[in-house]
């Protein structure tokens, strides 16, 4: 890869850093539903659902089954439509009960409009622009790779009991607020936003796309 040269999104991974923090908040990372054995070499998830050979299409359409403890790490590159039906899927996966928590890398920054419920949640917005890794088969190692955007970091947290969620949010927090501000909106868990969205765009919003 030489310098002027610029992967395509698909061959992306995470930023070193929040592959680092989102191991620190979850204690290990059991499940990652979409990603490539190499990008796993960095985030070591237990189970990995392979996207060379499984398409969104089948990712979205599977019931998910996360190992241990339900902790996913989500962090899709792509196109925000992409990136939306990822983010999408991942809610109702949480909501069913099928993973326990889950922090996203959102690596499209314009998902953060696609998909309002994303506010319900803590988001971390980076004081600076966070590199994204890239496998180099000639170094045998990640390289950096500079960013055209700006991205974002959502905690779900466990939400069985008080205690857990803010044990774990108190984590989240530690964790993240080192590299930008950490909001929590008050009006979380609110569906003011669903009405308004449906009266805006003239269409109910869509969990499922």
């Amino acid at each position: 890869m030489t310098p002027g040269d610029r992967p395509s999104w698909s061959a992306w991974a995470p930023p070193k850093e929040i592959i680092l923090m989102a191991r620190a908040v979850l204690g290990a990372v059991d499940f990652d539903p979409f990603s490539l054995p190499v990008i796993n070499r960095a985030v070591q998830a237990k189970r990995f659902y392979d996207r060379s050979t499984m398409s969104l299409d089948d990712i979205c359409a599977k019931e998910w089954s996360a190992p241990g403890e339900g902790r996913a790490f989500v962090s899709p590159p792509g196109t925000a439509v992409e990136v939306r039906r990822l983010l999408n899927k991942t809610l109702r996966e949480y909501r069913a009960g099928n993973i326990r928590q889950a922090i996203l890398w959102i690596s499209q920054n314009e998902n953060l409009t696609r998909c309002p419920w994303l506010w319900d949640y803590p988001i971390c917005i980076p004081f600076r622009r966070l590199r994204p890794l890239v496998w180099d088969e000639d170094w045998g190692e990640f390289m950096d790779v500079t960013p055209a955007a700006w991205s974002a970091v959502v905690y779900l947290p466990p939400a069985e009991n008080a205690v857990d969620f803010h044990v774990m949010l108190s984590r989240f927090h530690a964790s993240f607020s080192a590299f930008g501000r950490v909001v929590f909106n008050q009006y979380s868990g609110e569906t003011d936003w669903e009405d308004a969205y449906a009266v805006y765009m003239k269409k109910a919003y869509n969990f499922r796309n």
